[in-house]
C-alpha cells in the first residue's frame, strides 16, 4: 500500500512528508513579473551569507530551502514598513501629522495625590 502510494506520488509529481522532491539550484523567472528568484539551501546560505545579501540588495529574491523544501524567502526591502502598512490598509495615516500632543501641565489643589483622586474617580464610575 505504502509503496504504491509513493509510486503514484512519484508519477504525478506530488510530494509527501516522507519524500520531498529536490529543486535544482538556479534562476527561475515567473511569468507575471521580471523578478529573478533563486533557490538556496540553508548550508549554502550560512557559508555565503554576505554574497547572497549583496545579491538581495541588487533585487534578487532568494527562496531558502531545507532538505529541498522551501521554508523562507529573502526579499529586498523597497518601502518602509510604515508605507507597506498604509498601502495594505492596516493603519490609517494621521490627518495632521505635524500636530504633536503635549501633556497638560497643572497643579492639583488640595492635599490628595493624583493617585488618590484617580482611585476615587474609578470607584465612582463603577457604581
Amino acid at each position: 500500500m505504502c509503496s504504491t502510494f509513493m509510486y503514484l506520488c512519484y508519477i504525478t509529481g506530488m510530494t509527501t512528508p516522507a519524500k520531498k522532491t529536490k529543486k535544482v539550484l538556479g534562476s527561475e523567472k515567473s511569468a507575471d513579473s521580471t523578478i529573478t528568484t533563486q533557490s538556496v539551501g540553508v548550508r549554502e546560505l550560512r557559508q555565503a551569507a554576505s554574497k547572497i545579501l549583496d545579491q538581495v540588495k541588487d533585487g534578487v529574491v532568494f527562496e531558502i530551502t531545507e532538505h529541498g523544501v522551501p521554508v523562507a524567502r529573502l526579499v529586498p526591502i523597497t518601502k518602509s514598513l510604515y508605507e507597506e502598512y498604509i498601502a495594505a490598509g492596516l493603519i490609517i495615516p494621521a490627518e495632521n501629522p505635524i500636530t504633536r500632543f503635549e501633556m497638560p501641565t497643572f497643579k492639583l489643589k488640595g492635599k490628595k495625590t493624583s493617585t488618590e483622586i484617580l482611585m476615587e474617580m474609578r470607584a465612582e464610575a463603577r457604581y
